[in-house]
């Protein structure tokens, strides 16, 4: 990328600390990028991409999306329950602090929890991925929210 200008390389001799900056011709590729995004999210099937679900993984991707200024400024806990699966993929807890990374936990913390979410894998990665409304999974009964 560098080679064909979409990238410039800047070293601090200082820290030794190497960056890659994109240049004014990526920045004119940006809207190009993000329109080939859109149309591959609206166009490709999601039956293909949703045949190997993995709990943890998008668990761990809703961890990093959470918008701690939604949250009260106070402890808050949030259980995830995927009836379908095996015991140790099943229950996942979100524990959300002021100020801290929202943490992840495989195993129940102990703390009284705030909200509890309900559904199957499949839906809730749906949902995560845009494929489908949460509002719309919430009224035809595939999740249950609950506080």
């Amino acid at each position: 990328m560098q080679g064909s200008g979409l990238i410039a390389r800047h070293h601090d001799v200082t820290t030794g600390q190497v960056n890659y900056i994109p240049t004014d011709m990526a920045r004119k590729l940006e809207p190009i990028v993000h329109a080939l995004g859109q149309w591959a999210h609206e166009n490709i099937d999601s039956a293909v991409t949703l045949q190997k679900l993995d709990s943890r993984l998008l668990m761990w991707n809703v961890r990093r999306k959470i918008d701690l200024r939604r949250f009260p400024d106070r402890r808050s806990v949030v259980q995830f329950i995927f009836p379908e699966q095996k015991p140790e993929h099943r229950n996942y807890w979100l524990i959300a602090r002021p100020g801290c990374e929202v943490d992840l936990c495989v195993t129940d913390p102990g703390f009284e929890v705030d909200l509890f979410v309900e559904s199957e894998l499949k839906t809730l990665t749906r949902i995560y991925m845009g494929f489908a409304p949460m509002s719309e999974s919430i009224k035809r009964g595939e999740m249950y929210v609950v506080r």
